[in-house]
């Protein structure tokens, strides 16, 4: 992972990463775009939770920054992870009941 790419997935999940030691079950990117699905334990099993983001890399400065806008293009991408999401999150929702 290069030190951009590195900044860059930092300054993007810097507010919404979920507790440390979490890691993410899925991750779908376009661009400055991602949505990561993440495992949540509860006394029910396991329950599923997404964030999305949108990162920019800033031409003076380089650096990579959280946008809160979405363009058209940035719109068709997030619904086709969103349609993905959810038939991925049913997959492993299915696999979980099947080893329990």
């Amino acid at each position: 992972m290069t030190q951009a790419t590195a900044q860059r997935a930092a300054n993007a999940n810097e507010e919404e990463a979920p507790q440390p030691g979490n890691r993410p079950v899925l991750k779908y990117r376009h661009g400055g775009l991602e949505l990561t699905v993440w495992p949540n334990q509860t006394e029910n099993g396991i329950m599923y939770n997404t964030t999305i983001s949108n990162s920019y890399k800033d031409e003076k400065t380089g650096e990579w920054k959280a946008a809160s806008s979405y363009s058209p293009t940035d719109l068709l991408a997030l619904s086709a992870y969103a349609s993905k999401a959810f038939l991925d999150i049913a997959n492993l929702k299915q696999q979980g009941r099947a080893r329990g």
